[in-house]
């Protein structure tokens, strides 16, 4: 009889252990908290406080209407340089408007105001954007209106700017919501959450002396603050808190996109010069695999379309049409019909003996549109380079450089990955740190 329980137990030990192999999760998982060997300058020792994050929800507006219902605090700087403080409750929407020291808020002038909702109603910002379209943004946290200005033709010409400012944790949130459909897998949550706060708390090291530290879209990462953070983002915020990606000791800036195509892209052909390992490219196990089918995409322009796009964008100045176009490897060898990851777009320029510019590709694709209407990757083809219609065509989305989103939906699914295998796979030679939270 003891026998047969000891073979009972055995087994239900073995049951136990393949089911953890087999799904891989690790919902409480212990990660290490910095040592004494953490000592690189833009790597704090273990405190027991998050950081803040000033989030810009909005830049250069010439105008906004800000929407107050509930119990707010307010702390502002008047024209005079004095403070003034207090708590109040009513229901008001109130223009805002620069003036050139600073801003007019419904009928007063202050040169800066800091607001926060007391309650449960959030304070809501208004405004026209590009096209002369209406954004309205919800922000359930603290947010600071200042003036600002632009530069054009030499003048300066006053502005509103407006930010928010939050803990790290909270701000993590609206971004794992805003970056990746709630409904992925835990283990990519997990993923996406601490790729998002490393990214989040690198810039809030690099840029102290900065008006800011993020953008609230893609310039940074998408952020879509709510009251209702739904469980499974909860979840995945909350059971890795303070978990950060790091390599030699030091924070690196963890980039993600959407969906590689196939290889994810070495940092250096994009955004840095410095190798970083973890940063240097992998095979992407979706992607490569054509069964997967990634998105692929095909677009195509005249010359005087690129022309015109690459010089609002402040690419191409020089006079002179398109005469070819050819897309070079990070060898700077041309690729012809090859699909593969473009580094640099080379336009030769007609005219005398014509000139030969070199751009980056990332920023040739974000100058000709970043969404999915335009070039969508870098991962692509391009043909007809000394036609009239220049065809541009390839898989993915995005700048292709660490956490491929896709990528990682499909190693938790169908790899059965943890968020440390999916961070180890697009961010190799990474070491995972607790830097606050439990």
């Amino acid at each position: 009889m003891l026998r047969w329980l000891i073979k009972l137990v055995f087994l239900v030990l073995l049951a136990f252990g393949f089911y953890h192999i087999a799904f891989h999760e690790v919902p409480d998982l212990a990660i290490p908290a910095p040592g004494s060997d953490l000592l690189a300058a833009n790597m704090p020792g273990r405190g027991p406080a998050q950081p803040e994050v000033r989030v810009l929800v909005a830049d250069a507006l010439d105008h906004a209407v800000l929407t107050i219902n509930g119990r707010v605090r307010m702390e502002a700087v008047t024209m005079g340089v004095q403070r003034q403080t207090g708590d109040f409750t009513q229901s008001v929407a109130v223009d805002v408007t620069p003036t050139g020291q600073g801003i007019k808020l419904g009928a007063e002038l202050y040169v800066r105001v800091r607001m926060k909702n007391l309650d449960s109603q959030p304070l809501r910002l208004t405004w026209r954007g590009e096209n002369n379209q209406t954004t309205t943004v919800s922000i359930p946290h603290e947010i600071e209106i200042y003036g600002t200005h632009v530069v054009v033709n030499n003048r300066k010409i006053p502005k509103v700017r407006v930010l928010a400012r939050l803990p790290i944790e909270e701000y993590l949130y609206g971004v794992v919501a805003g970056e990746v459909p709630t409904s992925w897998p835990l283990e990519a949550l997990r993923a996406q959450a601490i790729a998002s706060r490393t990214f989040a708390y690198f810039e809030v090291k690099s840029r102290r002396n900065e008006e800011y530290d993020v953008h609230a879209s893609t310039r940074s990462q998408v952020w879509r603050p709510s009251l209702a953070v739904e469980p499974q983002v909860r979840r995945a915020v909350d059971s890795t808190a303070g978990i950060v990606v790091t390599e030699k000791n030091a924070l690196i800036k963890t980039f993600f996109h959407s969906e590689c195509g196939g290889f994810t892209a070495d940092a250096r052909w994009v955004f840095t010069k410095t190798p970083i390992l973890a940063l240097s490219g992998v095979r992407c196990p979706r992607c490569s695999d054509r069964s997967n089918r990634p998105s692929s995409w095909q677009v195509a322009y005249t010359r005087q379309e690129i022309v015109t796009r690459l010089r609002r964008a402040g690419l191409l100045r020089q006079q002179g049409e398109i005469r070819m176009i050819q897309s070079l490897d990070h060898g700077g060898n041309p690729m012809g019909n090859n699909l593969g990851r473009v580094v640099t777009v080379e336009i030769t320029l007609a005219g005398g003996r014509g000139t030969t510019l070199r751009i980056p590709a990332n920023d040739f694709r974000l100058a000709m549109g970043a969404d999915r209407k335009n070039i969508a990757s870098t991962y692509m083809i391009v043909s007809g380079g000394d036609e009239s219609t220049i065809t541009f065509s390839g898989l993915g989305w995005g700048h292709g450089v660490g956490l491929c989103q896709y990528g990682a939906v499909h190693a938790a699914d169908k790899l059965r990955y943890n968020f440390i295998d999916i961070l180890s796979l697009y961010y190799p030679g990474c070491k995972l740190v607790r830097l606050w939270g439990r």
